[in-house]
C-alpha cells in the first residue's frame, strides 16, 4: 500500500466573534411608555411649582422684616406684625426707619423700642406727616437730639400726632420757654405731651385758684413728681386740696404749695404712720407735730431713717429741744454729713476762740453754701487759717462716703 501524504484537514475560516444580542449594549435608555393624559398633568403640576416658588420667593413678609431690619424680638414681631397688614412692600418703611436714623439720629435700639411701641408708624407717610411734624418742633427750638428723645421718651404715636403743637405750645409758657425743662420733664413724665388739654387747662386752673400756684409753681410741678397732678381730674384734685387742709396751712398762704405736694405724694396712711412716729419714737407732742406739719409740710414725707439721724445729731450734739426743732423744721431735712455736721465743726472752733457767740444753729444751717463761706470763712481766716480746711475737711469725709 502506497503511503499517500497525508494532508492537513482543511477547516472553514473562523468568524469574528461578536457578542449575544442580548448583551449588546445600547446607547440609548429606554422610556417609559406613559399616557399622553399623564405626561400633560405632570407637566402642569411642575409649571405650579415653579410658578409658587417664584411668587414666595418674591413676597414681603412683614414679621422677617420687623425682626431683620427693626431689630425686634420674633416674639414682638410676631405680635404686632397684623397691625402693618397694609405694608405690601418695604418701600414705605425703608424711608420711615431712615428717616428716624437720620432725622431724628435714634439709634438702632431706640428705633426698635419706637416701633415696638408705635409699629405703625412704618406706615407714615415721611415728607407728608413726619417731615413737617420735625420742621414744627425745630421752629419751637428743638434741636435734633431733643427730638430725638421726645420719641424715646413719648413714642412715635406722640411725635406724629397732630395735637402735638398745641400740647407743647401749652407746657412752654409755664417752663419760661425753655425746651430743655420740657424735654426733662418728659422723663418724669412722658404723658405730659399726651394728656388731653380739655382735662389739663381746669385742673391747672383749679390749683391757681385754689392753690395759689403761680405759673413758675406750674412749671415746678411738671418737672417733678406732681406732675402727675396736673394731668389728673378734678375729682382727684379736690380730693388732693381736701387732704392738703389737714396739714392746717390756709389755702392762700405760699406754703399751702408744699400742703399740696405731701398730700400727693404720700397716701393718708403714709402720712398717719410718719405723724405717729414723731410721737412715739422721737418724743414729739401732737402739738409740736402740727407746728412742725403746719410749717414744712413736706416734713412728713421725708425718711425715718433721715429724720432719726438728725434728730439724734440736733438733740445730743447741737443741744436742741424738740419745741425749738419743731419751730425750724427743715433742720430734720437737710443733708446731715453735708451740711449740718460741716457747718457745726466750724460754729465750735468759732465759739472756742470766742470769735461768734451765736446760738442759732439754725441760722447757720438755713444759709446757702455761698453766703456760709461768707459769713463763717472768709472773715476769720486770718485769725484761724485752718478754717477752711477744717471745714473742706468735713465735707471731704461726705463725698467719699
Amino acid at each position: 500500500m502506497l503511503l499517500l501524504p497525508r494532508h492537513p484537514v482543511l477547516s472553514a475560516p473562523a468568524l469574528p466573534s461578536s457578542p449575544s444580542p442580548s448583551l449588546a449594549p445600547s446607547r440609548f435608555r429606554p422610556i417609559p411608555c406613559t399616557d399622553s393624559r399623564t405626561s400633560a398633568s405632570t407637566t402642569a403640576s411642575a409649571d405650579e411649582t415653579s410658578a409658587s416658588t417664584a411668587a414666595s420667593a418674591g413676597a414681603f413678609s412683614v414679621e422677617d422684616y420687623l425682626v431683620t431690619r427693626c431689630n425686634l424680638y420674633p416674639n414682638v414681631a410676631a405680635r404686632v406684625a397684623p397691625e402693618l397688614s397694609a405694608i405690601k412692600s418695604p418701600s414705605k418703611p425703608d424711608a420711615v426707619l431712615a428717616f428716624l436714623a437720620s432725622a431724628l439720629e435714634l439709634s438702632p435700639p431706640l428705633i426698635a423700642v419706637a416701633v415696638a411701641r408705635d409699629p405703625t408708624i412704618l406706615t407714615c407717610s415721611v415728607p407728608r406727616t413726619l417731615a413737617p411734624r420735625a420742621d414744627e418742633l425745630r421752629a419751637l427750638g428743638f434741636t435734633t437730639f431733643q427730638m430725638g428723645l421726645l420719641v424715646a421718651r413719648c413714642g412715635a404715636a406722640v411725635f406724629r400726632s397732630r395735637e402735638l403743637i398745641s400740647r407743647v405750645q401749652f407746657w412752654l409758657p409755664y417752663l419760661r420757654g425753655r425746651v430743655d425743662k420740657l424735654v426733662a420733664a418728659l422723663k418724669v413724665n412722658p404723658g405730659l405731651l399726651s394728656a388731653d388739654l380739655r382735662t389739663v387747662r381746669p385742673t391747672i386752673a383749679l390749683l391757681q385758684e385754689e392753690g395759689t400756684l403761680t405759673d413758675d409753681d406750674v412749671g415746678w410741678f411738671a418737672i417733678s413728681y406732681c406732675s402727675k397732678l396736673l394731668i389728673a381730674g378734678p375729682d382727684e384734685v379736690d380730693a388732693v386740696l381736701a387732704r392738703a387742709d389737714e396739714f392746717g396751712v390756709p389755702r392762700k398762704m405760699r406754703a399751702f404749695k408744699d400742703a399740696i405736694i405731701a398730700a400727693f405724694s404720700a397716701t393718708p396712711e403714709r402720712l398717719a404712720w410718719k405723724a405717729a412716729f414723731f410721737r412715739d419714737e422721737l418724743g414729739w407732742t401732737e402739738a409740736q407735730v402740727k407746728t412742725a406739719a403746719a410749717k414744712m409740710p413736706t416734713l412728713l414725707t421725708v425718711s425715718a431713717e433721715r429724720l432719726r439721724r438728725n434728730w439724734e445729731f440736733l438733740t445730743t450734739e447741737v443741744g436742741m429741744d424738740a419745741e425749738r426743732v419743731a419751730n425750724f423744721p427743715a433742720l430734720l431735712r437737710y443733708d446731715l454729713e453735708g451740711r449740718l455736721v460741716p457747718r457745726f465743726q466750724v460754729m465750735r472752733v468759732l465759739q472756742a476762740r470766742r470769735l461768734w457767740r451765736g446760738r442759732d444753729f439754725n441760722n447757720i444751717a438755713a444759709i446757702t453754701e455761698e453766703e456760709f463761706v461768707a459769713k463763717f470763712i472768709r472773715p476769720f481766716l486770718v485769725k484761724v487759717p485752718n478754717l477752711a480746711k477744717v471745714y473742706e475737711a468735713a465735707v471731704v469725709r461726705k463725698e467719699a462716703q
